[in-house]
Formats: structure tokens, sequence, C-alpha cells
């Protein structure tokens, strides 16, 4: 069976839904005749073949976010393969699927609606209509995202829920990075939050919230708000209990989750669809405190199981469940714990692989 990826980016292109594609890349590579097309971060277009054909179309820059390719559907059309398997919201990929008339099987794979560009979607819209309209098979991360989104509600027959996966190994730590761990842990309990910097996330909720925790907290990521977020600090008077960090090498970041003591992901909109980085705490044996969005945020962090979940911009209800962590060590490993055995029980490779297996073998009876 061929099968052609369809992203926005990728790899080394830092991003949830890149992440995604390349776990999904690197897991079905050996059960299938994989290519891969995404746009490329400059003017030319480049092609690779190390495991795998990649294809990164040239890029003129981007729109509301979505890199501008005018040679997308011509690169697209260029690929034949049995199954072809989007990645979304991404509407050049869309459009050019239909620009293309490539007539493999469709496989619409939903990361997230778009939320806040209403300009674009009032544009994008019927051509998204047509696009779910031709499509075999829907995956979805969660149950709660078909419920939560307003166009899945109309596709629930097509749709197949396929969690995420993460690898386990790639989060434990050897002798050397075991004294690193050590070097990194404060005196005073550790708050650790992983992501852009951008509206979403809701970080001005958790600085606000830190002037009555007795902890540090580390954040770890850059975006737009960078500036206004540093000004916040500061205009709080907490530059001595916050760090940005910036963007820092990937096993500094895990060796971080193995010092701290909670991880914490406050979002305030449906554009958090499923935090990625609550699976990455739960593999480092930590409890993860986040809001309840009505997204697949809320299916993974399991209250009172896993973490807990607070209201979107709740500060008061943040403050309270931090510090009842922050107060009890055994709690903390406790649903520690519990958040390990969720990540090997329902988020492992296996049940990717078999789950996009059996949605590529529906689509083609």
């Amino acid at each position: 069976m061929s099968v052609l990826q369809v992203g926005k980016y990728y790899d080394p292109y830092i991003g949830g839904m890149e992440t995604v594609l390349m776990n999904l890349c690197q897991a079905i590579n050996s059960k299938v005749k994989l290519s891969l097309i995404v746009a490329n971060t400059e003017l030319r277009t480049s092609h690779e073949n190390s495991d795998f054909p990649i294809t990164r179309v040239g890029c003129l820059g981007t729109l509301f976010s979505c890199p501008v390719s005018p040679l997308f559907p011509y690169w697209m059309k260029k690929y034949s393969a049995d199954i072809i398997h989007v990645h979304m919201p991404n509407p050049l990929a869309e459009l050019s699927y239909l620009l293309s008339g490539n007539s493999g099987k469709l496989i619409a794979h939903f990361h997230s609606d778009i939320v806040r560009q209403k300009m674009l979607l009032s544009f994008y819209e019927p051509f998204l209509t047509r696009f779910y309209d031709l499509a075999d098979r829907i995956i979805v991360p969660t149950p709660h995202h078909i419920a939560c989104s307003n166009m899945l509600t109309r596709y629930r027959e097509k749709c197949k829920v396929v969690p995420y996966r993460i690898s386990l190994d790639e989060f434990g730590v050897d002798e050397t990075e075991k004294m690193i761990v050590g070097e990194l842990k404060e005196e005073v309990p550790t708050l650790l939050f992983v992501g852009r910097l951008v509206y979403y996330k809701g970080l001005d909720v958790l600085i606000r919230a830190m002037s009555s925790i007795d902890a540090r907290l580390w954040i770890v990521g850059t975006g737009n708000l960078e500036a206004s977020l540093r000004r916040l600090t500061a205009k709080l008077g907490l530059e001595n209990k916050i760090d940005f960090l910036g963007s820092v090498p990937r096993r500094e970041l895990i060796c971080r989750y193995h010092a701290c003591d909670l991880v914490v992901l406050p979002s305030v909109a449906n554009s958090e669809m499923f935090g990625m980085v609550q699976l990455e705490a739960m593999a480092c044996n930590k409890p993860v405190v986040a809001t309840n969005l009505p997204t697949g945020v809320s299916w993974v962090n399991q209250n009172g199981i896993t973490g807990f979940l607070v209201p979107p911009g709740d500060e008061l209800a943040l403050v309270r469940v931090i510090n009842r962590l922050i107060d009890s060590h055994s709690l903390r490993d406790e649903l520690g714990g519990a958040g390990r055995e969720r990540v090997e029980e329902v988020f492992t490779i296996d049940n990717m692989v078999n789950g996009v297996l059996e949605v590529y073998n529906e689509a083609m009876q």
C-alpha cells in the first residue's frame, strides 16, 4: 500500500502537528510505501530521500499562519498513492488536494479547528466542507474532538479515534542526565510550562497566579507575546520567581521535566486541542494541572487521577490546585504514577500504528 502524508511543515520545524506527523511517519514507514510532502521554510523546493522521500515545496511566506506555496498543487498531483493522508488544519494542503485531482483514497487527520482567524474561515469553509465531503475517513485523536468541533459533528460517521503516541524510551534519563536533573532542582518547588508564548496558552493567567504561589516557574518556549509577558512579570515584581528560558535543547527539556515538581498547561481557548506536553509530563511521572476545555485536553489529563483540571482563565482555582500539589509530595507521586500508567496503556506506538492502518484498510475496501 502506498501512502502520501501531507503536512504543513516537517522536522526540524517545531510544532504540535509537526511532532505528531514525524512520530507517525517514523512509526508506519516499515508498514507502507511512504512519501511526504510539506511546505519548505524558504523559496526553493527541496527533495530528500533518507528513510522515505520528502518533498519540501518552496514557500513565499505565510498568510494567516498558512504557508503560501503556489506549486503545492503541482507536487501533490505528481505523487500517486493509494492513500492521501492530509494533516489539518492546513488550507494549503486541502485546497491543493481539491485542485490536484488526485484519485487516492482521502484520509483527513483532524488536529484542530481554525478558531481565531474568522476572516480566513469565512472564505475557507466552503472548500473545507467539500474536502470533508470527499474524505473517506477522518482520524481524530480523542472523542472530545468530534463533540467540540463545529465541522466534525456533521461527519461523525466518518470519524475514527486514534490517540497520539509518545516514545517512552525518549523520556528516560541516563546516569549523566540524572546528575543534570539533580543540578537543575531548585530549593523551592518548581513548576514547568512548555509551549509557544501565544494568546491561547493562557500564560498571563499563570504568571498572575504566581503572586500567590511559593514556587519557581520555568517557562520554556518563544512566541509573539514574550515581551508583554516579561513586562507583566516585571510589573508584578515576580522576576525572582519566573525564568523565561526560551527554546532549550530536547534533552535539556526532558531533564527539566524530571527536575520539576509539576507541569502546568493553563490554556484558555479551544485552539489548545490536545496538549502534547501533557503526555510528555506523564511520561516523566509528573502530575499535570490543565484547564477544563471541551477539547482533548480534558480527555488526556483525567481530573483527580493524573492531575487536576480548572476552569479556563480562573486564576484562583489555579492557585488552589497548584498549592495543594506543592503541599503534598505523596499526592504528586500518586498522580504522576497514574499519568505514567495512562501513557503506557493508551498512548503507545502500537495503538497508533494499528489504528491508522485499520483506517487505511477500511478506506481501501
